[in-house]
């Protein structure tokens, strides 16, 4: 028998109450759980289901438990963020370039694949010339440009941009980011120079932080300075720690050891490394592996890595040696598994294991293909990168604004409010 059209929306509000009261409510705990084992992607779609989940998804357990779980995922199937810098132009007689483009591209890329896939990209319009090393922790990354400092979450595209901080003498100023475990807050630190002059040695530094999430939008300075000269470069975070090399061009005779800045009490400890027999005219580098930290020396035709026995002592041990192929600057970016090291040199990576004992090259970065979804097309085709940042990278939810200032352009790119 037909039913008469008035009938039908009465049928499907009996339906609609009948189907709610034959589904299980699922606890919030059964809730946690699920959620906090999904990648980042995932949870942003599942924040509008209801407020629960919301509420769930926004609380700070959720986002450090999930960090957590981020974390062991890494270790076992480690994954790298790739970000190409291009140039607009090219003016041969700049010692460091001022035309870097200003559309900063993430790309997400595990070892062995060919395809590295856009997670997040900002265009900012003019706002910089020069970019400088970026520097990562718990998947935020800073990057630092001859005007800004700005800080990303890429995985829930998130972007803040820093307020000006005090005069820079030295023209590549150095940042560093990390977690301080007694106010559970991201920092960043930079070092300035207010005077430097090689010729006498003698120079005057300073740094200051910027507490993201912090009550104070602004940078404040530390209550002393840094004891010694602050090597430019990248700053390395270990466990609640950042750790930096000294720069031995301003001092008479190089000390044996680095600097250690706790962001917890915010002050400054030295910490030896007496099997370094000279630290002068060597390159050294710190990098965390297997959950330690690591001291690398680079030396010709073979990299030396020392591993810290105690965070509280001076006493680094030889962890291996690593003969390498031609006399050039390589870094060792993680552990793969069956304990094979990802070692990269320019845009060449290579693969180093203990039992073969050799570096063997397994890809370059200027010849794999950026795969942008949003257009279903590849990047950079044709176009010559000047250089690339890569790190290890674990997937966070932590935000780093306070209400996500972002816009998007036409073009599907992401840029700044003003």
């Amino acid at each position: 028998m037909a039913v008469s059209l008035k009938t039908i929306p009465e049928i499907q509000k009996v339906y609609k109450r009948r189907v709610r009261r034959q589904v299980p409510v699922i606890p919030d705990e059964i809730v946690f759980e699920i959620l906090v084992r999904l990648p980042v992607k995932a949870i942003i779609r599942f924040k509008s289901v209801n407020k629960t989940w919301h509420a769930i998804i926004s609380h700070p357990c959720f986002i450090g438990s999930h960090l957590q779980q981020s974390a062991k995922n890494q270790e076992r199937k480690p994954s790298f963020l790739i970000t190409p810098h291009i140039l607009d132009k090219v003016i041969d007689s700049e010692a460091w370039p001022t035309t870097f483009s200003n559309y900063i591209p993430f790309y997400s890329w595990q070892e062995g694949q060919d395809n590295a896939c856009l997670v997040h990209s900002t265009t900012f319009r003019g706002e910089f010339g020069s970019v400088h090393n970026m520097v990562h922790c718990d998947g935020l990354v800073v990057l630092l440009t001859n005007t800004k400092v700005f800080v990303f979450n890429p995985a829930i595209h998130d972007v803040l941009k820093l307020r000006n901080g005090q005069k820079d003498e030295w023209q590549f100023p150095t940042v560093g980011l990390g977690f301080d475990p007694r106010t559970s807050k991201y920092k960043v630190a930079r070092f300035f120079y207010r005077s430097i002059n090689f010729s006498t040695r003698t120079y005057s530094v300073g740094m200051e932080i910027f507490t993201i999430g912090g009550d104070d939008n602004s940078w404040r300075s530390v209550a002393e300075d840094p004891p010694l000269p602050i090597e430019p470069g990248t700053v390395t975070h270990f466990k609640g720690s950042l750790y930096l090399l000294v720069w031995d061009e301003l001092v008479e005779r190089c000390p044996q050891g680095v600097l250690r800045f706790s962001l917890e009490d915010e002050t400054f400890s030295f910490i030896c490394h007496p099997q370094l027999q000279s630290c002068k005219g060597e390159r050294l580098n710190f990098i965390e592996l297997g959950g330690e930290l690591c001291l690398a020396q680079c030396l010709d035709g073979k990299q030396v890595i020392w591993m810290l026995h105690s965070v509280d002592g001076h006493e680094w041990i030889q962890h291996r040696v690593i003969i390498l192929p031609k006399p050039e600057l390589y870094k060792t970016l993680s552990v793969l598994p069956r304990d094979v090291l990802l070692i990269r040199s320019g845009n060449c990576l290579y693969h180093y294991a203990d039992a073969r004992r050799d570096a063997r090259e397994v890809g370059r970065l200027d010849q794999l293909r950026y795969k942008n979804p949003r257009v279903g097309s590849f990047d950079y085709v044709g176009l010559d990168t000047f250089i690339f940042d890569m790190f290890s990278y674990t997937e966070s939810l932590h935000p780093v604004t306070k209400q996500g200032k972002q816009r998007i352009y036409k073009d599907g790119n992401e840029a700044l409010d003003g």
